[in-house]
């Protein structure tokens, strides 16, 4: 498993989590919702997130982009703008629940991408032109 899979699945992960917490349990959760999308966010741009310090200590195999930004780091923007603005639309502007059904296909997709290498992001940043990670 490469670093930004393993990334990309704890992400998914903690996005479903949290919002199953949010809905069923307390509202506050969703506010580590909104941490992690914002962490994605960040990652994409810096290439840095907490995370990616502990799973480079299991050495994990680092994909990098010579030129540009990674199609990982477009994956990353597109995942955590997705996630803040729904999770913020939902818990700040009272858009309805719904939104967070957007939120949540985020995170199913993030999730799916660490086992398949794909998830729809990936086109769409392909197109964006972010370039081929190797």
């Amino acid at each position: 498993m490469t670093l930004n899979a393993a990334l990309r699945l704890m992400a998914g992960s903690v996005i479903l989590i949290s919002l199953a917490l949010g809905t069923y349990v307390n509202p506050a959760w969703f506010y580590l919702t909104g941490f992690v999308g914002l962490n994605l966010l960040q990652s994409g741009i810096t290439k840095w997130c907490p995370a990616v310090t502990i799973f480079r200590m299991f050495k994990l195999k680092e994909q990098s982009c010579m030129t540009g930004m990674s199609v990982h780091q477009g994956v990353h923007i597109i995942a955590g703008s997705a996630v803040l603005i729904t999770v913020a639309a939902f818990m700040f502007f009272n858009a309805p629940q719904w939104v967070l059904y957007i939120t949540a296909i985020m995170g199913a997709s993030l999730l799916q991408s660490a086992f398949s290498g794909w998830c729809p992001a990936f086109t769409i940043a392909g197109l964006l032109g972010f370039k081929k990670a190797t």
